[in-house]
This record gives structure tokens, C-alpha cells and sequence, in this order.
């Protein structure tokens, strides 16, 4: 049986305990500097880029976050296709400013402002922003500490979110609140065991809110044509090459927007759900325990998804193996679903206990962990979301492996931060 959510395994089992052990470790060892091969890095050796595509309510804050640690010059923005006032708001903070159209895609815009500014020869960090994540005040300097080892090529933050206090329900921080705890969950259970050193299996590179050293990104492909997105492309890409270790720990934080509707939820997803499949297509399987990592996790996902999938029929079965005595049409399911149906072994109590007492407590715990007692009131709904999920996952297997794409985007609707 599996966590709904987030699969309860061999694979999450396994990182989750690599994780403590990481923990552990990184608290009571003698924390021994790294030295690294050149010159200690600075603040001044990092460029800031941010893509953004109609992001006027937020691209202000964005670049004022990131002028809290660098100086306006160090950050370069380009508009791509914006059709609102995203170009004229950014120049309005006084830093490099650059306008497309028609919109290129994000990976191509990123590469415009490489290019047109020699961003690879005047810095030996890239730090990718996207234009609705706001950094945190420690983000960078932190990221440094991480870098210092040389064999760390790349390093991602930990995604936070803006929480309102609020005592009436409110349908939108349902979808957040979702969000949020998947993401915590991936973290703890997979993440951080993960980009441990010593284990290096990471398998996407979040786009979000990234640091790269310069001579590393500068051996990617970020415009793989075909691909709708770029973050698992890049970490396939540094995993085959061996470019260098990804990095990431909890001290990394960014303020980052999730998606507050059904729509924008599902279109998102989506998109990274195809974005994962066209890059498994285009990179292929090689011998590693990178591929090791990744395929038990897909394995799982997969017979998790298709668990939640078929809740609703086995729901079905339950009711019609009580009521088929008077009813021949339950009678006639019933029989049906007992020659084909999936998961006849799992009796009703085993479904309540996993699909809402173990699902909800679990809910709770991260809830209270971040002190929000609002989850409390939408954990009980999140079945919906699981299933969702589902749906969107197995309708991404087709496109992802079947279609190209042209790289553009369209963001998720923004608040204001």
C-alpha cells in the first residue's frame, strides 16, 4: 500500500533513511571547509537572469529581492512575448532590461541574455530566477557556502509559499495548501537523500531559483529542440556528461507562487509531466544508479497513480458487494469487477485506513509542523487532488513520447507579492 500523494516504498523508504543519514552526518562531522581550485567565490561573480512572459504584478519584487544581496548591473531581465507591462515594470528597478517579439520560449530567452551580455565570460555563476519567486535574504550567501565544494556544478533552493491567516475556507489556498505539502514530501522523502553528496541521483534540476557555475552551464544544451521544458533535460544532461554533483539543502529558501485553481493546476503539471517524458525519450537509459534511482521511482508512481485511478471503481465494488442482493445491476458489477477488476485484495477498512486516516494524519503532522491548522480543514478533501494527478499523469504519457513541443510557456495566473 502507498501513501497517496507521494508513494510509500522501496524507493522513498530507502532516500528517506539516506536523508537521515545525511542529516546526521552533516550535523555531527567536523564540517571541514572545502578548498576550492580558484579563487573564492563572490557575490560579484554572480549574474542574476530572469525569463519572464506576462509576469507585470510580480517581476518588481523579484528583482528587488535579488537587489537586497546583488547589485542592480548583476541582474538581467528579458521579456519574452509579454503582452502586458512586465518590460516597462522591470526597467523601473533600474537593471538590465530586454524585450522579445515575438516570444521565443524561455530556454531561447534565457540564452538571448547569455549571449547578448557575454554572461559566460564576465561570471562564473548563473543564478536562473523565475520572475514570480522572490529570494530569500540568505539564499545567495548560503549558496556560496554550498559551492565552495568544486564538485558541485549546480544548486536549487527549497520552494516556500506566502501563507494567509484566514479562518473562512477559501478555495484557492486549497489548491496551494495541496501543493505544499507534495512538495514538502518530495523534499523529505526523496530531495535531500538525493543530492547528498555521496549519492548525486537527483533527477531534476528546478528552473525556479538556480545557481550553475558558469563553465558548467555553459556545457548544457538548455535549447534541446522538441523538449516543453528544460529543468529535467539539464539534469539528465549533467548526470550523462558527469559535469558535476547537484546541490541542494533546506537552507536554500525562495518564496515561490503555486497554482490557485483546478486549471492552472492541471495545465502546469502537465507540463512538467510531458516535459519528463520527452526527456527520457531524448536522453535514453544508460548503467547508472542514477537510472537505478529513477526507474524504481517511476515504477512506483505509476502503480501508485493507477492505484488512485481505480479508487473509484473499486469504491463501486464495495457498494455493489452490499447491496447486489437487491439489485441486479450491482449483482452484475460485482461479478464483473471480481473477473477484472484490479486491486480485489485490499479489503474496505485497508482503503479507509490508507485513503484517509494515514493520508490525513500525514496532513496534519505537516501542518502543524508549519503552523497552519487551515490544512487541518483541506487535508480532508485532498483525495480530490490525488486523483487529479492521476488523470494528469497518465494523459502526459502519450504527448511526452509521441510529440514535440516548441518550448514556450504560459504562466499560471500571479497575485500580487
Amino acid at each position: 500500500m502507498k501513501l497517496l500523494g507521494l508513494p510509500i516504498g522501496i524507493s522513498s523508504t530507502f532516500w528517506f533513511l539516506i536523508g537521515v543519514i545525511r542529516a546526521i552526518s552533516e550535523r555531527f562531522s567536523k564540517r571541514k571547509k572545502n578548498r576550492s581550485r580558484g579563487r573564492r567565490l563572490k557575490l560579484e561573480d554572480i549574474a542574476a537572469i530572469v525569463p519572464a512572459h506576462n509576469e507585470e504584478l510580480v517581476i518588481r519584487e523579484c528583482i528587488r529581492s535579488l537587489k537586497k544581496v546583488l547589485q542592480s548591473k548583476q541582474v538581467y531581465v528579458v521579456s519574452d512575448g509579454s503582452s502586458d507591462k512586465t518590460y516597462r515594470r522591470a526597467r523601473m528597478e533600474g537593471s538590465h532590461v530586454s524585450k522579445l517579439q515575438p516570444g521565443r520560449g524561455k530556454a531561447r530567452a534565457m540564452i538571448y541574455l547569455l549571449n547578448r551580455f557575454r554572461l559566460f565570460k564576465r561570471y562564473k555563476l548563473i543564478f536562473i530566477i523565475d520572475a514570480d519567486t522572490m529570494v530569500d535574504g540568505k539564499f545567495i550567501p548560503n549558496a556560496l557556502e554550498v559551492l565552495k565544494d568544486p564538485e558541485i556544478g549546480v544548486v536549487f533552493g527549497s520552494p516556500r509559499i506566502l501563507w494567509p491567516n484566514h479562518i473562512i475556507p477559501n478555495k484557492k489556498l486549497y489548491y496551494v495548501a495541496y501543493r505544499d505539502r507534495l512538495n514538502r514530501l518530495l523534499q523529505i522523502f526523496y530531495v535531500f537523500g538525493q543530492t547528498w553528496k555521496y549519492t548525486n541521483t537527483n533527477y531534476v534540476v528546478p528552473g525556479f531559483c538556480t545557481v550553475y557555475r558558469s563553465k558548467v552551464l555553459k556545457k548544457l544544451k538548455l535549447d534541446t529542440p522538441g523538449l516543453l521544458i528544460e529543468d529535467f533535460n539539464l539534469a539528465f544532461q549533467l548526470h550523462r556528461q558527469k559535469l558535476g554533483k547537484i546541490g541542494h539543502n533546506f537552507s536554500l529558501i525562495a518564496w515561490d507562487q503555486y497554482p490557485n485553481n483546478l486549471k492552472d493546476y492541471w495545465n502546469q503539471v502537465l507540463r512538467w509531466n510531458i516535459g519528463f517524458f520527452q526527456t527520457v525519450r531524448k536522453n535514453g537509459v544508460w548503467p547508472s544508479l542514477f537510472w537505478l534511482a529513477l526507474l524504481t521511482f517511476m515504477l512506483e508512481v505509476t502503480l501508485n497513480a493507477l492505484f488512485t485511478f481505480s479508487l473509484p471503481f473499486l469504491i463501486l465494488f464495495f457498494i455493489a458487494k452490499i447491496v447486489s442482493s437487491g439489485s441486479w445491476l450491482f449483482s452484475e458489477y460485482a461479478r464483473l469487477y471480481m473477473s477484472i477488476g484490479p486491486f480485489q485484495h485490499i479489503s474496505f477498512r485497508d482503503l479507509i485506513f490508507y485513503l484517509f486516516v494515514y493520508d490525513y494524519a500525514v496532513t496534519l503532522i505537516i501542518g502543524f509542523a508549519q503552523k497552519r491548522p487551515q490544512y487541518a480543514l483541506y487535508g480532508l478533501f485532498f483525495f480530490f487532488m490525488h486523483f487529479v494527478t492521476s488523470l494528469i499523469l497518465f494523459s502526459s504519457i502519450i504527448p511526452g513520447f509521441f510529440q514535440s513541443s516548441e518550448g514556450r510557456w504560459s504562466s499560471p495566473s500571479r497575485r500580487t507579492l
